[in-house]
């Protein structure tokens, strides 16, 4: 496989606007549990340690550079879009490998498996150009596959296929592996535009090769594996497709998901062993759950670890890290930075950004914690908030409140301020200076009782 790597390159096609979806949003942009379609095909292209991988991009491609800065990708301006014949010769600049693999950016389902084994067939076939096919249920809009005496000898684009030829149930990928020869090149300036859309396609250079002998055609016997996106009907359909996929491959790892058509999964998400997934939980992003957790109804996770034995339920979670054992919900959002302790409890309608939450604090409801340190053991009543922001200062500033401390109801604690270990707050405390350990602080108006008042304001409306 190192040879056949080093004499590789790919070409991603993503130039195309995807008028179908009906979308503002270039199509190899929208997501797929999470990520963008392209994110797939770059993921499989990648996999093969191609010498370069080039991606074609036309309609919105400033976007889609953007997307992908950083990645080890090579990025080809189609410019005026004129097909898939005409994207791959704007690519010719970038190749000089042996063989050339084209994938569509919208064929987010096909395993490396599969190029693997076009690539290997393409080897066997002595062929100068090679592509793999497939037979899905409904062929619709794909080219269909002509053979003679076993083997292709054309691809007729469905809008140019005569009734006979709509009935060949072999489909075109729109995949393929190209050996990179003068040949190559000449054919690709020597299309034509002949056909329903007046467009290059890269389907005619089969006829071309074939007349040579030299086009191969592998039928991959898992027909999902290389559907295409064209519309938001297929993006759901894909999206139930590789859910499918997700979810089952945690179930047979030892995770329990308890009604697999309510569980929406990343497919960088990971699960450990007896955790139970319940209805309503969306695990996205680097997200990982660790074992023995209890995730859901209704969670929202991102980019968040939760460590073995947690539970969390009606809640938003959003690069955040709880301890083993913690608990979450319902109804708690932890925004990024939130790091919650093991043991810990963050319960009804609390937040919490950017604070940790120390070993067995409890914070249980209606409560923001926000640039804060709880120590262990701490309790936060109900209506506590840490005000981080002060008139004049640009940065937020800390709130420290030490091991064991309890904070009374509706407490506002106006940071920097630190409160001692086993420190007392009363409840309605505008708390704005240090309190020392195991101190009482109280901060309140005097209460004033007018007997009678009422009454009297009544009687003189």
């Amino acid at each position: 496989m190192g040879q056949m790597a080093e004499s590789l390159d790919v070409v991603i096609l993503a130039a195309g606007k995807g008028t179908r979806m009906r979308s503002r949003r270039p199509k190899v942009l929208h997501p797929l549990a999470g990520l963008p379609l392209l994110e797939y095909s770059i993921r499989a292209a990648l996999a093969l340690a191609p010498a370069r991988t080039v991606v074609v991009v036309g309609f919105g491609g400033d976007e889609v550079r953007a997307a992908f800065s950083g990645r080890p990708l090579q990025f080809v301006d189609q410019g005026d879009p004129r097909g898939t014949g005409h994207a791959l010769l704007v690519a010719k600049p970038a190749l000089s490998a042996r063989r050339t693999l084209v994938l569509p950016g919208d064929v987010p389902l096909v395993p490396p498996a599969a190029l693997r084994a076009l690539l290997s067939y393409h080897a066997e076939a002595g062929a100068e150009l090679s592509f793999l096919t497939m037979e899905p249920p409904d062929p619709r809009a794909y080219g269909r596959v002509v053979r003679e005496d076993g083997r292709p000898v054309r691809i007729v684009e469905a809008q140019d296929a005569t009734a006979d030829e709509r009935a060949i149930r072999e489909v075109n990928s729109g995949i393929y592996c190209l050996t990179n020869t003068p040949h190559l090149w000449q054919a690709l300036a020597g299309l034509s535009t002949d056909n329903a859309k007046a467009e290059y396609y890269l389907t005619d250079l089969v006829a071309v090769f074939a007349r040579r002998g030299k086009a191969a055609a592998l039928l991959w016997p898992h027909a999902e594996d290389l559907m295409g996106i064209n519309d938001r009907v297929d993006l759901a359909r894909a999206e139930a497709a590789l859910r499918t996929r997700l979810l089952t491959a945690l179930m047979q790892a030892g995770v329990t998901v308890v009604d697999p058509a309510t569980v929406y999964i990343s497919p960088d998400a990971t699960v450990g062993p007896d955790t139970v997934l319940h209805p309503g939980t969306h695990l996205l992003g680097h997200t990982a759950i660790g074992g023995g957790c209890a995730i859901g109804p209704g969670a929202y996770l991102v980019d968040t670890e939760v460590e073995a034995g947690a539970r969390v339920w009606y809640s938003v979670l959003e690069g955040a890290y709880v301890g083993p054992a913690a608990q979450i919900g319902p109804y708690a959002h932890l925004r990024p930075g939130a790091r919650i302790g093991a043991g810990a409890r963050v319960g009804n309608f609390v937040e919490v950004k950017a604070a940790f939450i120390g070993e067995g604090a409890k914070v249980s409801h209606l409560a923001y914690i926000g640039d804060a340190e709880v120590g262990a053991g701490a309790n936060i009543g109900a209506g506590t908030i840490t005000c981080n922001l002060q008139p004049g200062r640009k940065e937020k500033q800390r709130t420290e409140i030490g091991p064991g401390a309890f904070i009374g109801s509706n407490a506002a604690l106006v940071a920097p301020v630190r409160i001692g270990e086993g420190a007392v707050v009363g409840a309605g405390s505008v708390i704005t200076e240090d309190v020392p350990p195991y101190a009482l602080a109280v901060e309140r108006s005097p209460q004033v009782v007018k007997p009678g008042w009422a009454k009297e304001r009544g009687e003189q409306g």
